[in-house]
């Protein structure tokens, strides 16, 4: 019995959802029927989540498209890695011990640089996702747990900028982060 054959007797023809072909291993085609368009290798996203498993299923998805991901439990320390690193996009969860989603949201907007950083907002409590709707967040996108990994990246692919870096929607065009924040940190240094 040729060694693919025994192989595939033994973990199934279905794992990791290759096929057998001959004596080869092959991969299903692809379903997709536009090609996603993700953001730039090292792309640096934070996740503010109570959560571990939460945690440590969105940071394996980050990073398996190539983020660089950083992660963290408590809301507190969530507000200040945004405000003093500067992470390109944020994933923040509305339920958490001590200061909830909103107010770290409110408190970044507030902080003249964390506030072009992009925000998502999840929940998996079905009245936050209702009251999202009815009162205008400055967020730029919300998803309700549990969501797919096409939604979260859909979500982030109409965030990107031309060169592949997610901003929010007034930033887009006109924002060029190197040069803005290096001036903006050197005038606060100045100060």
């Amino acid at each position: 019995m040729p060694l693919m054959q025994r192989l595939l007797s033994l973990i199934g023809p279905s794992a990791k959802g290759l096929t057998q072909r001959g004596d080869q291993l092959t991969r299903p085609p692809e379903r997709r029927k536009n090609r996603r368009m993700n953001a730039r290798q090292g792309t640096r996203v934070l996740i503010i989540d109570d959560c571990s498993i939460a945690q440590v299923e969105l940071g394996k998805l980050f990073a398996s498209a190539g983020f660089s991901v950083s992660q963290t439990e408590e809301s507190e320390r969530g507000l200040s890695m945004a405000c003093f690193e500067y992470p390109e996009l944020v994933v923040l969860d509305v339920g958490m011990p001590g200061m909830n989603g909103f107010e770290v949201l409110k408190r970044m907007r507030r902080d003249p640089l964390a506030r072009r950083i992009p925000v998502i907002l999840i929940s998996g409590n079905p009245r936050v996702a209702e009251h999202v709707r009815k009162v205008k967040l400055d967020l730029d996108g919300f998803l309700k747990k549990p969501f797919t990994r096409q939604a979260i990246f859909k979500l982030i692919e109409n965030m990107l900028d031309e060169n592949k870096v997610p901003r929010r929607a007034n930033e887009r065009r006109h924002f060029n982060s190197p040069t803005l924040l290096k001036s903006i940190r050197q005038h606060l240094i100045r100060q």
